[in-house]
């Protein structure tokens, strides 16, 4: 089963100037605890889909293809086991194929017995968060703060295995997504 789920979720506080509580609290105090937004994103997906191929050689290719702007050969090779029983992450990260074989077709059926979008890279979770604050300095003047925290809980999202299987490192993932970020803005409103 596959999932790709976006929420979004925008929150008003209810304190300060022209709220429904605090209405009447002085400019200080309104500076403090008046006019704050809370922003958040969530986005939670099953990994992408992958075709474990391999590059024919001139034996192997059917296709007349060459690595020009025609676009190159690639085509899937047999698979000989099942899968193994759950992996930790150290073993997914430098064998993503666990448990599975494969092997080159031969001459005379180039076409392996692998299907097409076969596997599922890892999968993403990640909360994004943003507090923001508007200053009013004078009637039409305003001044925003800004706070935003993408990959707010630091989640290790891995990127995508190696799946051409004549490469030295198939099967491996050597990449991640971006860890936590943070940045803060003002910006002048008039």
């Amino acid at each position: 089963m596959t999932l790709n789920n976006i929420t979004s979720l925008i929150y008003q506080l209810p304190f300060g100037r022209n709220r429904k509580y605090g209405s009447n609290l002085n400019v200080w105090q309104d500076a403090i605890v008046g006019g704050w937004e809370f922003n958040s994103i969530n986005t939670a997906h099953t990994g992408t889909p992958l075709n474990v191929f391999y590059v024919p050689t001139a034996a192997y290719d059917v296709t007349g293809l060459s690595n020009d702007y025609r676009g190159q050969a690639f085509q899937r090779p047999n698979v000989v086991t099942g899968a193994s029983p759950t992996q930790t992450t150290k073993q997914m990260i430098n064998n993503y194929y666990g448990g599975f074989a494969f092997t080159l077709p031969s001459v005379n059926a180039p076409f392996g017995n692998l299907g097409r979008n076969a596997f599922r890279a890892p999968g993403f979770e990640q909360w994004d968060f943003a507090a923001d604050k508007f200053f009013v300095i004078h009637e039409d003047v305003r001044l925003q703060f800004r706070s935003e925290f993408f990959n707010f809980l630091n989640q290790t999202n891995f990127g995508v295995p190696d799946s051409r299987t004549t490469d030295s490192n198939f099967g491996q993932i050597r990449s991640t997504y971006p860890a936590r970020q943070i940045q803060f803005a003002l910006k002048l409103l008039f």
